[in-house]
């Protein structure tokens, strides 16, 4: 009789365990984030369930706590859509955001260890790389880290929450092409790590609004979007984030 081994059947169990409720919102606003599904994408309970193996009960707690993040909105009757955002509302973020960063960054300045400035460094490599390999959803999710990695340097914590809560929305702008964002064609978050690092605060600060500046002037041209694939069939494709 052939035998199985622990170890072999512990990796079996493990392979059919159905995805929990963290593991789908995880993989769910990280799609999104990285501009994978479109706005106004319908998000049907029924076959994300399908889809994940899991009952229609816990999809609908993760398109809640989607929602609570402003990235999911909930339609009495219809269901729910993908959020989407307004040209002026993609201004009016971008407008918050320089404003937060840069009393983020003011704070970081005087508090920052070689440590955490290791961590980012690795994370802009991580990101050079992605841009190299023309991975437009990594870098996008990559680079919404930066910026919210920099906001958990900050010892005010409700900074650091309103930014973290506010740049995943940037994502529901689709309005300009990921792959002609700065952070692509220099390495503008390097100028700004290195201007932290070297403690001049309101030459971080110019560099970081520059930054900026130069991601919300893209958002004059509405970008070319594939209809074509399915919400399955995207899901299917996409490979599970590792963080």
């Amino acid at each position: 009789m052939v035998r199985t081994s622990k170890a072999a059947q512990t990796s079996q169990s493990k392979a059919i365990e159905k995805p929990t409720e963290e593991f789908i919102y995880t993989e769910l606003y990280n799609t999104i984030c990285e501009r994978q599904l479109l706005p106004k994408t319908k998000l049907g309970e029924a076959m994300l369930a399908e889809h994940y193996g899991v009952s229609r009960t816990i999809i609908r707690q993760v398109l809640q706590r989607l929602a609570g993040d402003r990235l999911v909105k909930l339609e009495p009757n219809r269901g729910a859509f993908v959020a989407h955002l307004t040209l002026k509302e993609a201004q009016q973020i971008y407008e918050a955001w320089r404003l937060v960063e840069a009393a983020i960054i003011r704070e970081v300045v005087k508090t920052i260890t070689p440590e955490q400035i290791a961590s980012l460094r690795k994370l802009i490599t991580a990101e050079r790389k992605a841009c190299d390999a023309e991975d437009y959803p990594l870098l996008a999710r990559l680079s919404m880290q930066f910026h919210t990695q920099l906001a958990d340097l900050c010892s005010n914590q409700f900074l650091s929450r309103f930014l973290k809560e506010l740049i995943p929305q940037t994502a529901l702008a689709y309005f300009y092409e990921v792959k002609k964002m700065p952070v692509c064609m220099k390495d503008e978050h390097g100028e700004i790590l290195d201007l932290i690092e070297s403690g001049d605060e309101e030459a971080a600060v110019a560099a970081a609004k520059r930054h900026l500046d130069g991601i919300e002037a893209a958002l004059n041209a509405q970008a070319s979007l594939d209809q074509q694939a399915s919400l399955v069939d995207k899901l299917k494709l996409r490979v599970p984030s590792l963080s």
